[in-house]
């Protein structure tokens, strides 16, 4: 996939990005397999989950993610059973 490919998948989930959208893709991820309940949601997966792609080379998931920080800080700050957790 281009740069330019996923900086527009970027833009279309930044677009949609609302507390539910957040919300209902992360108990998604809870419910399959391989999920850590106690720990939470792998940021990455749930970039993938968003872009529609289990399979994103990781440098790509980790570019999206950089690019979509914010919105995922103003969804979680709007949903009180979660909360967003910035590892080292």
């Amino acid at each position: 996939m281009s740069y330019q490919e996923l900086r527009w998948q970027v833009e279309d989930v930044r677009s949609r990005m609302t507390p539910a959208f957040v919300e209902e893709a992360v108990q998604t991820l809870l419910q399959e397999e391989g999920e850590d309940v106690g720990g939470g949601v792998n940021m990455h997966r749930l970039v993938k989950r968003l872009l529609g792609d289990p399979h994103m080379r990781d440098v790509e998931a980790v570019w999206a993610y950089d690019q979509l920080k914010p919105a995922f800080r103003q969804a979680f700050d709007q949903i009180p059973s979660l909360y967003y957790f910035e590892g080292d």
